[in-house]
């Protein structure tokens, strides 16, 4: 193990890849929130840069640049919540197998797109919803990207670089942050299921994983550094979801655009260390994080995975410390009866829950300290 990770202590184990996982999954498609009010969603997800695919009263389904039908579903609902994932498989057949395997079965999609899809649920009862055959969109136009001089290459001669203070056009629904109060049982869900492999595993002193950037197994084909990061919490949800953005000046763009508009920001400009992406994070008016992010990391299936400490340190290679509220850590009475509860079935749990508040609670930089 790498950093100076340990190879024993409890639960120092490598997280090795699923022997041979149900089906490989190839996409991941979008998120799904619930909202009480559809056109407050709508407007902050323009101002972020999203597209209005499709609607209706009940739905709202956003789109990015490239041809996915759309990557980012609204439900009209009581509540501002979290309600699960869409992913892709290459084959019919992938459906099938997984319908039989769950007690499930396969359906018409709904929404744009169409094809066909499973439901699921995870360990942590997350929706899992499963697609096959889903019709590409048509891209849209991407705006030209900027070219940058640099001391051997000039590209720009008597002119200037003015960008627009406009929405930066998003291309792509990135990668997701769940949170589990059952790492280990979720990391493995998610790679014997769908074939997600490890590429960066973040571990307490002692080398107990409690957290995993995972990425989708194209074999030779290269895939984004992580598109689901599975993480230990007190509780299921998700922290962040991440939309790609095409450079460094449409991230900064994107944050002078919601700055303008009053949202609330979360964390950034900086560049994170595991997966490199240059990062701005922002808050949705339920306070749901929403990245921006630029320039990542693309690895095939032959990578090996890599083994960190988790602390706020590993986080990012430059920017400002990570915000005390970005990890919530407040002791709401729910949370307080879950951590009661779990004290008198599973205090190994409990005790790594600490040691991982613990963790994250030192400054990132030992100049901050």
């Amino acid at each position: 193990m790498s950093n100076g990770i340990p190879k024993s202590g409890p639960g120092s184990i490598e997280l090795k890849r699923g022997v041979s996982p149900l089906v490989k999954a190839d996409r991941l498609l979008y998120a799904h929130f619930e909202r009480p009010d559809l056109e407050t969603a709508e407007r902050y997800l323009v101002d972020f840069g999203l597209v209005r695919a499709a609607g209706s009263d009940s739905d709202l389904f956003m789109r990015g640049t490239a041809p996915a039908p759309y990557i980012y579903r609204v439900t009209r609902g009581r509540e501002a919540r979290f309600l699960g994932i869409g992913l892709s498989v290459p084959k019919a057949d992938d459906l099938e197998m997984l319908a039989r395997k769950f007690g499930s079965r396969v359906e018409p999609a709904d929404g744009p797109g169409d094809g066909s899809v499973v439901h699921l649920r995870d360990p942590e009862n997350v929706a899992v919803h499963v697609h096959h055959g889903f019709t590409p969109s048509e891209p849209l136009p991407a705006r030209p990207q900027i070219l940058h001089n640099a001391p051997d290459q000039t590209v720009r001669v008597n002119d200037t670089q003015r960008p627009k203070l406009e929405p930066p056009q998003v291309t792509k629904l990135g990668h997701l942050v769940l949170e589990t109060p059952n790492f280990s049982r979720s990391a493995r869900w998610y790679m014997e299921t769908f074939g997600f492999i490890p590429s960066d595993v973040m571990c307490l002193a002692d080398g107990t994983p409690v957290g995993s950037f995972m990425r989708l197994d194209r074999g030779d084909e290269p895939t984004d550094h992580h598109t689901i990061f599975v993480a230990m919490g007190m509780e299921s949800k998700v922290d962040h979801v991440a939309f790609e953005v095409v450079d460094l000046d449409a991230v900064e763009m994107g944050q002078q655009v919601l700055l303008a508009k009053r949202y609330r920001h979360a964390w950034g400009v900086g560049r994170h260390l595991l997966g490199s992406q240059i990062f701005d994070y922002w808050r949705d008016p339920w306070g749901q994080k929403h990245e921006h992010y630029a320039d990542g990391d693309l690895f095939d299936a032959a990578q090996p995975a890599g083994y960190h400490l988790m602390d706020r340190s590993g986080l990012y290679q430059w920017g400002p410390d990570l915000p005390d509220d970005f990890i919530d850590t407040r002791m709401t009475p729910g949370r307080l009866w879950r951590v009661l509860k779990l004290a008198l079935s599973d205090k190994t749990r409990v005790k790594l829950l600490v040691a991982l508040k613990n963790s994250m609670a030192r400054p990132g930089r030992q100049w901050q300290r």
